[in-house]
C-alpha cells in the first residue's frame, strides 16, 4: 500500500512539473516572438528614419539634382549633381566601389532592406545602419555578449555577405539586394 501511494504521489508530482514546464515553454516562445518582432521594428524604423535624413539632405540642395553615395563600407551621404552619367567625380567614385543612386533608387533600395528584415535577416542590416555615424545605431541595438564573443575569432568583415553583394544593380537591372542575405 506505501509503495503504490508513493508512485501516485510521484505521477501526481510529474504531472505537475509536466503542465508548468509545458507552461514555460509557452511563455518562452511567447517571450521570443515578442523580441523578434520588436527587434525587426526598431530596424525597419531606423530604415525609415536613414531614409528622411537622405530626402531632408536631398532638399536642402538647390541646383542640379541629388544623389545618393553609399560607400563600399555602407555609408550614405548625398551629393549635389548635375549629369549623373557624365559626372567624372562620381566616375571616379564608382570605380571605387561606390554605388550612386537616386533618391528613387535609394527609397526602393531601403524597401528591399524592410523586406529583408521580414524575413529574419537582421545583421546584415544592422550592420548597414552601423556604418552611417549620424544615424547612432549603435546605441540602440547591441548584440548579446555570446554573440559578440563567437565574433571575435573572426574578423568583423569575414561574414559571407559584402556589401557591395546588396547594393542596387545598376539599370537596367531593377534596385534590388543582390546575393547579401545568405541563407
Amino acid at each position: 500500500m506505501e509503495v503504490k501511494h508513493v508512485v501516485s504521489n510521484l505521477v501526481q508530482m510529474l504531472d505537475r512539473d509536466q503542465r508548468e514546464a509545458k507552461s514555460l515553454a509557452g511563455i518562452i516562445d511567447e517571450l521570443q516572438s515578442y523580441l523578434e518582432e520588436e527587434s525587426q521594428t526598431v530596424i525597419e524604423e531606423s530604415l525609415d528614419r536613414l531614409l528622411s535624413r537622405i530626402r531632408a539632405e536631398a532638399a536642402k540642395i538647390i541646383s542640379g539634382s541629388g544623389v545618393v553615395l553609399v560607400s563600399p563600407e555602407g555609408t550614405t551621404s548625398v551629393k549635389e549633381n548635375y549629369h549623373i552619367h557624365s559626372d567624372f567625380w562620381l566616375e571616379r567614385l564608382k570605380s571605387q566601389g561606390f554605388s550612386i543612386l537616386t533618391l528613387e533608387q535609394f527609397r526602393a533600395f531601403v524597401q528591399s532592406l524592410k523586406s529583408e528584415v521580414a524575413d529574419g535577416n537582421l545583421i546584415p542590416v544592422i550592420e548597414f545602419l552601423r556604418a552611417n555615424a549620424k544615424f547612432e545605431w549603435s546605441s540602440v541595438y547591441s548584440p548579446a555578449p555570446a554573440l559578440r564573443e563567437s565574433q571575435q575569432g573572426e574578423s568583423s568583415t569575414s561574414s559571407e555577405w559584402k556589401l557591395s553583394d546588396f547594393l542596387p544593380a545598376l539599370p537596367p537591372h531593377p534596385p534590388l539586394p543582390r546575393g547579401l542575405f545568405k541563407d
